[in-house]
């Protein structure tokens, strides 16, 4: 696992990983894009971004015929649905972070206190991927929905993190 101390930033809130953002929130080409894509190679460290507790861990890889597919398996960018192996972190201002593509099950169980920089998983490309990447997403409340998405660079931003670079 790579990258963990670049992501301590000594505030309450820190990077999930040291990466560039390759695909933003909600562009043109992906209008329902809920998230914003970091390209990371596979088995890179995945840090909370905030202190909070575990809501959800899950595996929602399915076939797009509604069947199961494996999530501790590369996922697929047509034939496959779903984050694959996810984790949902309610923090203390009322807002949830949603960790997507995990290489396997998140290192955290549901009702699990996390801290802010602690490693709850690794980068993979589980369910409906391309590559290895960690898709991040981040929402004004719980549960987390399209409609209480926003733009996690802006999100980050004003809590004083720099996601691009």
């Amino acid at each position: 696992m790579t990258g963990s101390a670049a992501c301590k930033t000594g505030s309450s809130w820190v990077r999930p990983l040291v990466s560039p953002v390759t695909v933003g929130f909600r562009t043109t080409q992906r209008p329902t894009h809920g998230g914003v894509d970091l390209a990371a190679a596979r088995g890179t460290a995945v840090h909370a971004v905030a202190a909070g507790t575990a809501l959800r861990v899950v595996c929602d890889a399915q076939r797009s015929d509604g069947s199961p597919y494996s999530c501790d398996a590369d996922g697929d960018p047509v034939g496959v649905r779903g984050c694959g192996w996810f984790i949902e972190i309610a923090h203390h201002d009322g807002s949830v972070t949603r960790y997507c593509h995990l290489l396997q099950r998140p290192s955290v169980t549901v009702g699990q206190a996390v801290s802010a920089g602690q490693v709850i998983g690794v980068v993979g490309s589980s369910g409906h991927s391309s590559g290895p990447h960690l898709h991040l997403e981040t929402h004004t409340g719980a549960p987390a929905t399209s409609g209480n998405a926003v733009d996690p660079v802006a999100f980050l931003r004003s809590r004083g993190v720099e996601l691009a670079g």
